[in-house]
């Protein structure tokens, strides 16, 4: 699983996306696990705390637990 940002004029906001592999049409594509919420939601929710290395960090353990 990885971190993926959405940049709007208004907000950025944060899904955590995996990898997905189609055999009956031989193709990848990418599916939403999560949507964290916006930079500014993050942000307030953190007390002030960096959410892109918050959402890195539970990326890092969904991948641990999978």
């Amino acid at each position: 699983m990885r971190l993926k940002v959405t940049k709007s004029k208004n907000a950025a906001s944060l899904y955590v996306i995996k990898s997905v592999y189609n055999s009956k049409t031989q193709s990848n594509s990418s599916k939403i696990v999560e949507k964290l919420g916006t930079e500014i939601e993050l942000r307030e929710k953190l007390n002030g705390a960096d959410p892109y290395e918050w959402a890195k960090e539970y990326i890092k353990r969904l991948n641990e637990e999978e």
